[in-house]
């Protein structure tokens, strides 16, 4: 197979919009003949020069990740969720909370349970898998990226150290990376080629998204966006094509810019007035706009909760809350399925049909708990909206602006060299990416909770764009090498270059190396921000030990500042309690029961600590101590950056990280009972 090479147009071409073309794209086969088609042509496949290096690269990424993936104990979140899904595979099962995102993860990993058994590493298989097939997308983009921008590609997503330390995660940010990512795949073969194919693959992948993290309606609205301006876009060069655009004319393309949606909505109902603009066929940019639209309106039903409070004054809450819910979700459902089916109608059905087939299962777990579908159109939004105000994490409005040069330098430095260059060519793929990437990067700064591993999101546009710019400028400069082209100071610049990116090639492994080997347990770097510390896997296994001798008949676990997480998971199939401080301060308990609680919840000296050894110390966890980026002001970030200190202090933690010294703790403490007839401790 012959090297494709990326193409530079504006947009691409968009197929006449006419019933012989669309015929084209109509199946003419049954499903049973496709999937056998499909079976013979899998079974015949042999990877090509470039596939067979992605598929190497993507052996690299699957070792990186699934090695060692016990390393740590599993942190507060991890145990949530491997904690429900063991409740869903032990028969007790599951119903959707916002509070740990969408329902997607618990299903996973329950599956990861039953195949695999219980434990660690296999909590965190799932993340591990998919972020392993994130590194295989980019060959869906082969015709755009070229086959060095793929293989970079590939490259770059494989050595993002947010990438790979989060699919060493149980956590949902592998799962929504991998969907929105083939979103994304989806979006553009469909500007470039048409077919039901992609609708089905885009409806498919935002249903997966919608299930994992909230996080899809960020993404959503970016993409909605993009939809209308490069719409407007196509439709103001299709009223004027082979015409000299005056200023006049310019101006109204662009004050039709916000209406654009509403006109392709009702395509046929403003026929009149698309007459007068000149709009004759509906572009594909279009017709995306209309299917995310229709398929995401009713999922914004929350958002009416807003002026619901403000005109009427009154809290949404109890009967008016369920009111409210209820008309605002079937008016949407029923203006998205007008609209829907007024496009086209075989495949709209069929692509709401598939988000449904997809979301209904998954947020009423498999139909067991039907009331948990409100999860979807209402429950998720409303509570993240309600987070917004919170604050979680307390994150100054620059916090990504510091996280992507430490961990996401090697794709961040040639994304913004070529990428500018690339944009200023009006490269139609390069507005989309950059575009990706710039809206994802507002949205999370303004946002109210601020995380680590919400730079997943931005990692995997950043990765795409160096990857095409990377594609463009290594066939180039192979080109001119090859023709002796080029003068001195040109080849000294590609040097430089080369060199730069060796250099920080280096880096990101070091920093991969660091957190997920060196200190994978250990939160000396923000990535890391909060772990579960390796003390509490010893104390766990000494409790488990009592247990198992029969010198312990139960466990108490005090509350206090989440202790409950991560104890629920690793005294899983225990005889376990959890209670507040007063429980543990009362003093009346099960004789043998084991104490482990929060330094500070039982007085040193009270009487209850006589019928118990000594207690046994540990911290529970640690976490990345914030208080220095989070002084910074814009005044003294110039100055530092004037007087060279802040470049010399981000290279000296760059380099070293900070000390676990510093780390902040939560200490905890474990009382194991006397045996019967020993005399009673007299110091705590």
């Amino acid at each position: 197979m012959t090297d494709e090479q990326p193409q530079p147009d504006v947009m691409p071409e968009v197929v006449q919009d006419d019933d012989a073309l669309r015929a084209e794209y109509v199946p003419r086969r049954t499903t049973a003949s496709l999937l056998r088609d499909a079976v013979v042509d899998g079974l015949n496949w042999r990877p090509d020069r470039v596939e067979g290096i992605v598929l190497a690269i993507a052996l690299v990424a699957l070792l990186t990740r699934i090695i060692g993936l016990d390393v740590r104990a599993l942190h507060h979140d991890e145990s949530l969720h491997a904690t429900f899904s063991w409740y869903l595979v032990e028969g007790n099962g599951y119903k959707h909370d916002p509070l740990t995102h969408g329902p997607f993860q618990f299903h996973i990993t329950a599956l990861s349970f039953l195949l695999f058994g219980d434990s660690d590493t296999t909590a965190r298989i799932p993340a591990a898998l998919f972020g392993t097939a994130l590194v295989l997308v980019p060959l869906l983009l082969r015709r755009t990226l070229g086959s060095v921008g793929t293989i970079a590609a590939a490259a770059l997503l494989t050595v993002s150290p947010a990438l790979m330390y989060y699919a060493r995660f149980a956590r949902e940010d592998s799962y929504i990376a991998l969907f929105l990512f083939l979103a994304s795949v989806a979006v553009w073969r469909y500007i470039q080629e048409g077919g039901l194919r992609w609708v089905v693959t885009l409806a498919a992948a935002l249903a997966f998204a919608f299930c994992t993290k909230e996080t899809a309606y960020i993404y959503v609205s970016m993409l909605l966006l993009y939809l209308n301006g490069a719409a407007a876009h196509r439709l103001f060069w299709q009223a004027h094509e082979g015409e000299t655009v005056t200023r006049k004319q310019l101006l109204l393309g662009l004050l039709t810019i916000p209406v654009t949606w509403f006109i392709l909505a009702l395509w046929d109902t403003f026929a009149t007035v698309r007459g007068r603009l000149r709009w004759h066929d509906r572009p594909r940019e279009g017709e995306l706009l209309i299917l995310v639209g229709t398929l995401s309106l009713p999922l914004l039903a929350a958002l009416m909760s807003i002026p619901a409070e403000w005109l009427t004054g009154v809290p949404l809450e109890g009967a008016f809350e369920y009111r409210v819910r209820v008309l605002t979700v079937g008016l949407l459902l029923i203006a998205a399925a007008w609209v829907g089916t007024g496009w086209r109608p075989d495949w709209w059905l069929i692509a709401a049909g598939t988000f449904l087939a997809i979301t209904v299962p998954l947020f009423t777990t498999g139909f067991t708990h039907p009331e948990r579908i409100w999860g979807l159109p209402w429950d998720g939004l409303h509570y993240w909206l309600e987070q917004h105000g919170v604050q979680r994490g307390q994150q100054p409005l620059f916090y990504y602006v510091m996280m992507l040069p430490l961990y996401e330098m090697l794709a961040l430095l040639p994304a913004l060299t070529t990428a500018a260059w690339l944009i200023w060519r009006r490269d139609g793929f390069a507005i989309f990416v950059g575009w990706w990437f710039l809206g994802t990067f507002v949205s999370l700064s303004f946002a109210g909770e601020k995380m680590p591993w919400l730079t997943v999101h931005l990692a995997v546009p950043l990765a795409l764009l160096a990857a095409y710019g990377l594609g463009h400028a290594i066939p180039a400069a192979a080109r001119a090498a090859r023709a002796g082209r080029g003068r001195a100071w040109t080849w000294a610049g590609s040097g430089l270059a080369v060199a730069v990116m060796l250099v920080l090639f280096a880096f990101t492994v070091d920093t991969d190396i660091g957190l997920n080997h060196r200190h994978p347990d250990t939160a000396v770097e923000p990535l890391i921000y909060v772990q579960t510390t390796p003390q509490l896997v010893e104390v766990n296994n000494e409790i488990h030990r009592w247990i198992a001798d029969g010198r312990a008949t139960a466990v108490y676990v005090d509350q206090t500042d989440s202790l409950t997480w991560p104890w629920a998971w690793y005294l899983r199939g225990v005889n376990v309690r959890y209670a507040d401080p007063a429980f543990f301060q009362a003093g009346e308990r099960e004789p043998g029961a084991i104490l482990v609680m929060a330094r500070g919840t039982m007085p040193d000296f009270a009487p209850t600590r006589k019928q118990y050894e000594g207690a046994v110390l540990y911290l529970h966890r640690w976490w990345f101590v914030e208080d220095g980026y989070r002084t910074t002001t814009w005044s003294n970030f110039a100055s530092g950056l004037l007087d060279g200190s802040l470049p010399r202090r981000w290279l000296e933690f760059a380099r070293h990280r900070t000390s676990a010294d510093s780390l902040g703790a939560l200490e905890g403490e474990v009382l194991f009972p006397l045996p019967e007839g020993s005399v009673p401790a007299l110091t705590p």
